[in-house]
């Protein structure tokens, strides 16, 4: 990743392989994929990206085995062959909560 690009993060990147469910309301499509990535502010998802634009709102839930802990919005911010770069728009405050707790316990694994 190019050095300019890391400096305009805001939040600190965590490595994940986490299963997210996604719904593109513009296209009226559902998928599920992993997230390559995660931090307080968003997530890269490794997934076909045709047809996705930046600027598209998508839905987002994922669980921990069989309970749902987060769902919310995001927008898309990047689009490319591997995936699409999505910033957290609307989650609830306890949604953000557990986001920043996995990102921690990420980034203190190693």
């Amino acid at each position: 990743m190019a050095d300019d690009q890391e400096e305009r993060r805001r939040h600190q990147r965590a490595s994940v392989d986490l299963l997210v469910n996604l719904e593109f309301p513009s296209v009226q499509q559902f998928l599920s994929a992993y997230a390559g990535d995660i931090s307080e502010s968003g997530m890269f998802i490794r997934t076909d990206a045709s047809g996705h634009r930046e600027g598209d709102v998508v839905r987002l839930q994922f669980d921990a085995g069989k309970e749902r802990i987060v769902q919310g919005s995001a927008r898309v911010v990047r689009v490319d062959g591997a995936g699409i770069g999505v910033e957290f728009v609307d989650l609830d405050d306890t949604a953000r909560r557990l986001i920043e707790m996995i990102v921690r316990i990420k980034l203190a694994a190693g």
